[in-house]
């Protein structure tokens, strides 16, 4: 998740935590992004990775370490 640049305009797109996103999907992103996590979590609610991610993207944006403003 780290190595993909969140500041320039972008969509995400977000699948479902068993079925993921339609292949379609996935075969037109520029980049596909992972979450990571440690065991022993194995998955994330669509609303939860929704949430880590904007935070990412905010962080990058605003140049901030810790998502403060």
């Amino acid at each position: 998740m780290y190595h993909v640049d969140l500041r320039r305009p972008c969509l995400l797109w977000l699948g479902g935590e068993g079925p993921g996103l339609a292949a379609e999907v996935v075969a037109a992103a520029d980049e596909c992004v992972e979450i990571p996590m440690a065991a022993p979590v194995e998955s994330l609610n669509v609303a939860v990775a929704a949430g880590v991610l904007l935070f990412e993207a905010r962080r990058q944006r605003t140049g901030t370490r810790t998502g403060r403003p």
